[in-house]
Order: C-alpha cells, then structure tokens, then sequence
C-alpha cells in the first residue's frame, strides 16, 4: 500500500511506541494517587507535559490533555465562550473549519450564542477582509484553524492575533496539521487557545491537547472537576501522554529537514499530475504559500469518493477530504467555503505527506492517478 494520506493520521514512531511501552510497565499509578505508584506517574506525567509546552512555546499550566484534538477543540471552545458570555454572546469563526469546530459552534449555537462563518479565499485560506468585518463590539472569540486540512492553505495567526490584540477577543485556533510540522508561536502571534492532536504527528490515538493563557478568563465545561485542572474530567493516560512528549520532539527535531524533503515530494507530485493528467485536473490551493504536507486537486468529471475507492482497489490510500457517511458524501466544507457548488466540490480528493514518503511512491501514485482518470473519462466519451 503506498499511503498519502497523512493528514488523516500517521503511524506512531518506534521511539514513541517504546516509550509507551515503557511508561506503560512502569509508570501504571493513577496521577492523582497520593501513594508512590501515583506520584510516579505524576512526575511522568509533568515533565511530559513541560515538554511538550516547551515545544509549543507556552508554559505548561495552561497546557491540558484530552482524549481526543475533537474533544480538545470543543471544550476549548466552550469553556473560553462560556467565560466571556458577560461581555458578548458574538463569535466569528470560518466556514472552511475542521467538522469538530464547526460542529462545537452549531451546539454553542443552540445555547444561545451567535456564531458568524465567514467565507475563504480562492486558495482556502480565510477571507481576511470578511473576517474583519464579521467582529463585533459584542464579538468575544475568534477561531481560525493554522493549516488548511484539505487545500493545505496557512492562515496568517500573526496578522490575525495582531488585528484582535487591542479588541480584547479570544483567539483560538485548532493547529492540529501545523503542530511539530511548520513554525508555530502562540504568545508572539496572539493567540490565547491552541488545539493539538497526538496521532497527526506520530504519537497514539484517542489522546489531544489544549492550550489555553492562564491569563485567561474560562469556565470549565463540567463545574467542579478536579483531573486536568478543572479542564476535563477522567484519568489522564500517562503513557500515552509520555508517547506523545516523545513524538512531538521528535518532530521538533527534524522540522526543517522534513519540510524540506517534503517541499521536494510536493513539487514533484504537482509537476507530474500536471504533466500526466494534463486538463483533467484542477490544484487547489496556493502551491507557494500552502502547506508542504498537503496537496489538494479536483478530478473533472468524477467524484472524489469514486477516485479515492478506484485508488484504494490499486493500493494507493488517498482522501476525499470530505466527511462521508453510510449512503451519502457530502461535499468537501473547503471547496464550499470558496464557492463552488456541491457537483464541483464534490470532485476534491487530497494527497497528504510525511518524511517518510519516497519519490518513488510520489511517481508511483501519479502513474496510478493518471490512469484512473484517463479510463474514466474514455468511458465518459
């Protein structure tokens, strides 16, 4: 199977595993015991996290983990809300967002909060001038993701963080595909709440985290709650957290190695869809500015979910970048965000990268591409 779809998730590094595997076998105390066996797990469990707000750039007692970056996203976002609802009930967000954020703005919405989505640019990126004439004197959040998941489009958090830094309005953003992959500095650009996940860099499933300044106002999603403090109830998976430590240094440590082999596999993987499927196909996104990792395309005259199945059957894993359900595709949120309609946003699928992608697979995958399209289209004539 050549997999190019990293964005949905990658595989956990051997270092992370045994680390995991380690702080499974040793550190098993629940944290929040008083015995030694809890307050090993504990330690584990604060220097873990100490590192990983090191390679955020924050400073850990804001940091909280959550079993899952949905899960992180939505109490964030609720409890930062909720903490405000004294100065306004107004938020603006994107309507290009991953589904859990604007899933969470839907069910803030039906508590009683008035949510704005604003529309994207042609590359994916967040419409800037719509965004600024979305906020409000009542407006108290703002959220904008830091990497595009379909188009790979990276918004501009600094100029953003910038322009909302004397309005006093919280500024979240889910950073769960720039996170340990491109340049990300919280405090410098603004932004009071940051949402991770552990499994788009490496580490293990079901485990997220959030950010959010102390310095800032929030009410905790369920009063009273003592793990996490006060931000999450239930016991805090010290192994996983610790595998998470150790990918997100990982990550760290060959960031710009990384970015530029992958720069090379994206190059290289437009130019061939281009040269080998010619018309056929449409790049979406701003290959100079988006994301490496990243790359988005429309197949004319075809839908994503029959590319992405027709490329499965060949041993290629690719997205649709679209949420499917049993019976049903819905069209991808980005492409809609941009203004397509349903029939042309249904035509998206995404190819995601990594380190660990060769050229070898990048021409392998094109070659397989191109000839799905071109036996579909033959049957269209």
């Amino acid at each position: 199977m050549i997999y190019l779809d990293y964005a949905a998730t990658t595989p956990m590094s051997e270092r992370a595993i045994e680390t995991y595997r380690q702080a499974a076998t040793r550190f098993y105390g629940n944290s929040n015991s008083l015995h030694d066996a809890g307050s090993n797990a504990s330690a584990l469990l604060e220097s873990s996290r100490k590192l990983i707000a090191s390679e955020l750039g924050v400073h850990e007692s804001g940091l909280h983990f959550t079993g899952s970056g949905s899960e992180a996203v939505f109490l964030s976002l609720v409890a930062l809300a909720e903490g405000a609802t004294q100065r306004g009930r107004h938020i603006v967000t994107a309507m290009a967002e991953h589904s859990c954020v604007r899933n969470t703005f839907h069910w803030l919405a039906r508590q009683g909060f008035e949510i704005t989505m604003v529309p994207s640019a042609p590359d994916g990126s967040v419409d800037l001038e719509a965004l600024k004439g979305a906020v409000r004197t009542d407006t108290t959040l703002v959220s904008i993701q830091y990497v595009n998941s379909e188009t790979g489009a990276v918004n501009p958090l600094q100029e953003i963080g910038e322009w909302l830094q004397d309005r006093h309005i919280h500024f979240h953003s889910d950073a769960t595909q720039g996170f340990g992959k491109l340049p990300l500095d919280p405090i410098a650009w603004g932004l009071d709440a940051v949402t991770l996940s552990a499994h788009k860099i490496h580490g293990p499933k079901g485990l997220g985290a959030a950010y959010i300044n102390p310095k800032r106002k929030w009410s905790p999603m369920i009063p009273e709650t003592s793990q996490e403090h006060g931000f999450r109830m239930g016991t805090v998976d010290v192994p996983a957290v610790a595998a998470f430590a150790t990918a997100a240094k990982e990550m760290a440590a060959n960031r710009e190695a990384s970015m530029r082999h992958v720069r090379g596999l994206k190059e290289a993987l437009v130019r061939q869809l281009r040269e080998k499927s010619g018309d056929a196909i449409t790049m979406e996104g701003n290959p100079d500015t988006s994301s490496p990792y990243i790359a988005g395309l429309r197949v004319h005259r075809m839908e994503g979910q029959f590319a992405m199945l027709e490329c499965s059957q060949r041993g290629l894993a690719i997205s649709t970048g679209s949420a499917c359900q049993v019976n049903e595709q819905k069209p991808s949120a980005t492409m809609k965000a941009i203004g397509y309609d349903d029939e042309t946003a249904k035509q998206f699928i995404r190819l995601s990268l990594d380190a660990a992608t060769t050229m070898e697979e990048i021409g392998q995958a094109t070659d397989i591409l191109a000839d799905i399209i071109q036996k579909h289209l033959s049957r269209l004539h």
